[in-house]
């Protein structure tokens, strides 16, 4: 049974949310490329760019400290794994195949950076991308995520945390 999906608009305060954008935004922030969403056995058309906040234990980004009120707002204790995702607007809108992020239990949820019609689906439920609308889910229960048709980009940031 899936667990509460919990949507809250308007998360952070207008003007750390434009920080956080304005940054991943900017023609200076580094995406790496990935030539898969959810498998390693995706088409080769299913492919995104990451950017790695937090993993292993430790900061791997020159943005984390942007996280630090978000990561106080979600009552974070410890972090697994903190991304950010940018998908490529399409002609055509797909949801990508459904996946876990760890088996393990432990917390999760999505910034979303911009408005776009690629909704991210859980079992029940699916959440249109608003910006700065946070949504909190199980990411060891199964969810997708949608490539748009309405806007260039798709970018969220993704934490795995206890």
């Amino acid at each position: 049974m899936e667990r509460l999906v919990k949507i809250v608009d308007n998360f952070l305060p207008k003007e750390e949310f434009l920080a956080i954008q304005q940054r991943m935004y900017s023609d200076s922030f580094p995406w790496y490329y990935n030539d898969r969403i959810s498998s390693p056995k995706d088409p080769k058309e299913y492919f995104s760019f990451f950017h790695t906040f937090y993993a292993n234990h430790e900061p791997r980004s020159k943005a984390f400290y942007l996280l630090g009120n978000l990561l106080n707002k979600i009552n974070c204790k410890g972090i697994v794994r903190i991304k950010g995702n940018l998908q490529l607007g399409q002609s055509k809108k797909r949801q990508n195949k459904m996946h876990i992020d760890y088996k393990f239990k432990h917390k999760g949820c999505i910034l979303y950076l911009n408005a776009n019609n690629g909704e991210t689906h859980f079992k029940t439920t699916k959440v249109m991308p608003k910006e700065n609308r946070l949504v909190f889910f199980d990411p060891s229960e199964e969810h997708s995520s949608t490539v748009c048709s309405d806007a260039k980009r798709r970018i969220t940031i993704i934490f795995n945390y206890f």
